[in-house]
């Protein structure tokens, strides 16, 4: 079934009956603190294999919470397998770090583990000896603690699992058919770094999901940050398995030289960091802006084969550049969660526009690892554009951050509808906010800012302070809707025609007072606030 069928027949069922549930089979892979790896065959079943390394970041608070957590359950029930017996071995940086046999009665084995520097050979584990299977160890509940030099430090780990037996204590596969899964799972180091600019001094840090960072720099001419990271371009070795690189670039926002942007330039070991390789997320932290480099194989492989020989580190540079002025709307999903999207507003018809889609749930948070899909149409409802990510098996294009970057040539100027679908969200994969929602926008002529269809509103800057004062709490609810009220009457603010509500709630929704917040730090455009104003009148909030 090709990506267009796929995708296709997900919008069809969601149309039709609105619900609908996947088997996860998740291959995320190296850079990454979790996965579903793909299923084998236990005879007439195929099982699948859930692993899972805590805590995501390795910190002085998180040192001694650390765990494996391992479940292998069938890929048609989702229902874990009993009494599996699992033979792990954990490598860093090619060194054996463990190499034991646990049984879980329940399939689901935890393994906590004690970070101790000891050699592999003395490796000590605290539990019970399974009489039927000699050297394995067990647990009550399925734990099991484990002394060992695993966790010690940040960085890329890989486990070996191989799966000995299954169903009953005493079932003990024959060579041929145990069963072997592999994983490259990391855990995120965070370096906290000062940067001085102009005389004042700002903290910044480096979250690295994959190796501790090293050769940080502030360049204050060019305002660049730069950054280097231990990393092995063995081009097999990279063909070899499933990897990603993930690295956040955390600025406070008061540090404004820096933040006060949309656009950023970024290289990685001097590649381009384009499109989906470098996302900026304002929203997640709150007076933070978040850089993520997001590099996947087919980028890491690109930089492999014109790398010089003997480069043993991946470097990353990044510096703001002049902002680009943007048109922003919202897809509402029939879910309750609210996407987005953005473009460059001087782009046009011919150019190839890059969409930034970015998923919200009711509240205004921001949702991560959104697997979604979209779909693009003409104003006489002809299809352009259906993706529904690279894997057939696995419906969905997978934003770890909650934000993706499309890109898309449309052919003429004129009205589009944009079609989206989130399939599910967040590392476990749920499905609270699975949805549907469409949306439609305008291209123009390229070098032309070009608005929105709902750009029939003017509003004066000076309402920002107002709109920030009320997100920071400093004036009320009731002020401010007094005043917006008002401002509305008398002409001096001007919206597109709305529709009077007669709603007996007076309570105003979080996303909202969000909405204002990022509007008057310029995060998000007028149609945002507005639609927001807009909302406040269905509901007989705001009386004009």
């Amino acid at each position: 079934m090709n990506f267009k069928r796929i995708l296709a027949s997900i919008f069809a069922t969601l149309l039709l009956s609105q619900v609908f549930s996947i088997v996860p089979f998740s291959a995320y892979g190296d850079g990454l603190t979790q996965e579903n790896l793909p299923p084998a065959s236990f005879g007439n079943r195929q099982a699948a294999l859930f692993i899972k390394i805590s805590p995501p970041i390795l910190t002085k608070e998180t040192v001694g919470d650390t765990y494996v957590q391992l479940r292998l359950f069938d890929a048609k029930t989702n229902q874990a397998v009993p009494h599996t017996s699992y033979f792990i071995s954990v490598w860093k940086d090619e060194k054996l770090l463990l190499r034991n046999l646990f049984h879980a009665h329940s399939g689901e084995l935890t393994l906590k583990i004690v970070p101790t520097k000891v050699d592999v050979n003395d490796v000590v584990i605290y539990g019970d000896e399974v009489p039927q299977i000699p050297g394995a160890w067990t647990g009550f509940n399925d734990r099991v603690d484990v002394h060992a030099p695993v966790l010690l430090d940040s960085g890329l780990y890989h486990f070996e699992i191989k799966i000995f037996g299954i169903d009953y204590d005493q079932n003990i596969f024959a060579d041929k058919d145990v069963k072997t899964f592999n994983s490259w799972l990391s855990v995120g180091d965070i370096s906290n770094q000062k940067i001085t600019f102009s005389g004042k001094s700002y903290g910044a840090s480096i979250v690295s999901y994959y190796d501790k960072i090293n050769n940080f720099k502030f360049d204050e001419s060019k305002k660049s940050i730069s950054f280097s990271m231990p990393f092995n371009w063995d081009i097999k070795r990279i063909e070899g398995q499933s990897i990603f690189v993930h690295q956040e670039v955390r600025v406070p926002k008061t540090f404004k030289e820096f933040t006060d942007t949309t656009a950023y330039d970024g290289k990685v070991s001097g590649l381009p960091a384009v499109g989906r390789m470098l996302i900026l997320d304002p929203y997640s932290i709150e007076g933070t802006s978040i850089l993520h480099f997001l590099i996947n194989k087919d980028d890491i492989l690109k930089i492999a084969k014109t790398i010089p020989t003997g480069t043993k580190t991946m470097d990353f540079i990044v510096a703001p550049t002049s902002t680009v002025e943007k048109n922003i709307f919202d897809v509402k999903l029939d879910s309750g969660a609210i996407a987005k999207v953005s473009y460059n507003s001087n782009l046009g018809a011919g150019d190839t526009i890059p969409l930034q889609i970015s998923f919200f749930d009711p509240n205004g948070k921001l949702l991560k690892f959104v697997r979604h899909g979209f779909r693009i149409e003409d104003n006489s409802g002809k299809i352009l554009l259906e993706n529904s990510g690279d894997d057939p098996q696995k419906p969905g294009i997978l934003s770890t951050e909650g934000i993706d970057i499309q890109e898309f040539k449309f052919p003429s100027q004129g009205n589009y509808k944009i079609t989206l679908l989130v399939i599910s969200h967040g590392l476990d994969e749920l499905t609270t906010y699975q949805g549907i929602g469409s949306s439609t926008f305008t291209i123009g002529k390229p070098g032309h800012a070009n608005q929105p269809p709902t750009s029939d509103y003017q509003i004066p800057a000076w309402i920002k302070n107002n709109a920030k004062w009320w997100s920071e709490g400093t004036i009320g609810d009731s002020d401010f809707v007094s005043g917006i009220q008002y401002l509305i009457k008398q002409g001096i603010m001007k919206i597109p025609k709305t529709q009077s509500g007669t709603g007996t709630s007076q309570t105003i929704p979080s996303w909202i007072k969000n909405n204002a917040k990022w509007w008057s730090e310029g995060t998000i455009g007028d149609s945002d606030f507005v639609s927001g104003i807009q909302y406040l009148i269905t509901q007989g909030i705001i009386k004009v």
